[in-house]
């Protein structure tokens, strides 16, 4: 199976941040840059040099996938990473369905938000031997209905067609970024969105 035909999580064994959007890259980066008013739009990041200081987000589409991924990279203090309101507001001004997803395997935790034309419909939140979450619009089921609640989580990805990659870390060697994993002929395209460090005037 090709890396454009999988589907589903990769792993949960690390610590990550997602916004997903059921439209296509040339529509996601530039309604993104204005949501976050991002101080710099880098297009066709693959091999590029480029500054990734501050808060940034890579913006990438797999070939042969509907959804677009953002990622969320590196953090400042003034930033704001990705939310669950950045999913909500995007799939409001797109008109179109969004999942908002974070996993982390130090904490024990995953879960997901998903939303229809700025609608919500569904989140499950989940702390290992701690707390269970779960609401929905659409259907009515308890943790027992669940089993696994990583195997739910998993099915549900693979029913929205969404494939979440294991990006354990971004190469950014001599200025240059890419995607660990991914290469350039599994991409539509590949940007890179910054939020800069605010200053206090």
């Amino acid at each position: 199976m090709t890396l454009e035909q999988k589907r589903g999580i990769e792993s949960i064994d690390l610590n990550q941040t997602f916004v997903f959007v059921k439209a296509p890259i040339e529509t996601v980066a530039p309604a993104f840059v204005q949501v976050r008013q991002a101080d710099r739009w880098e297009q066709d990041v693959y091999d590029r040099e480029i500054v990734t200081t501050g808060q940034g987000f890579i913006v990438f589409q797999f070939k042969e996938q509907t959804w677009t991924s953002i990622y969320n990279f590196g953090f400042v203090p003034g930033r704001t990473p990705l939310q669950k309101k950045d999913a909500q507001t995007l799939s409001n001004l797109l008109q179109t369905r969004t999942v908002y997803y974070r996993v982390s395997d130090t904490g024990g935790y995953i879960g997901y938000e998903l939303y229809e034309n700025g609608n919500f419909i569904e989140t499950l939140d989940f702390e290992e031997d701690i707390s269970f979450y779960f609401q929905s619009q659409n259907r009515q089921l308890q943790r027992e209905d669940m089993g696994s609640v990583y195997l739910f989580i998993y099915d549900f990805m693979v029913e929205q067609d969404i494939y979440i990659p294991a990006i354990r870390r971004v190469e950014n060697q001599q200025g240059y970024l890419r995607l660990l994993g991914p290469e350039l002929e599994n991409l539509e395209r590949s940007d890179f969105e910054r939020l800069d460090y605010l200053t206090l005037g």
